[in-house]
């Protein structure tokens, strides 16, 4: 059986600091990290969204719509990525209200290898952030 994949992003890391997925999108070609589950699968990527940003009162009513538009191209499965794995607080509740709206959903935590203690990740992360908001606002 074919599944079809989603990855769901970080807003902050795909939209101010430019990741392009592409840690995510090699594991899933190499079926590692997250995607070692599909080892012996055959896969495809039906697409990738990203969550609401950082702070959300409204995440839900963001993200449920745009996991329709990957359900409707028959996803099964969807990854949470990496990042928001780690660094989002809402993570687990949007993972949550995602089986909620979609039972038949396989919803995975995670998607590339760490290439760094989590620890480390989130100092890097917020490091970039505070270089960008300082160069983007003076």
């Amino acid at each position: 059986m074919k599944r079809k994949l989603g990855i769901l992003t970080c807003s902050n890391m795909t939209q101010v600091l430019d990741c392009p997925v592409g840690g995510c999108l090699n594991d899933l070609r190499n079926r590692q990290g997250a995607f070692a589950l599909y080892e012996n699968s055959s896969v495809d990527l039906v697409g990738t969204i990203s969550c609401n940003g950082c702070p959300t009162s409204t995440g839900y009513d963001v993200i449920l719509p745009r996991v329709a538009g990957l359900v409707h191209y028959g996803m099964t499965h969807l990854h949470l990525s990496y990042c928001m794995v780690v660094l989002c607080p809402f993570a687990n509740k949007y993972a949550k209200a995602i089986k909620a709206g979609y039972p038949g959903l396989e919803v995975v935590m995670g998607t590339h290898e760490p290439h760094q203690s989590d620890d480390e990740f989130r100092k890097q992360i917020r490091n970039q952030l505070a270089e960008r908001h300082t160069a983007i606002i003076p």
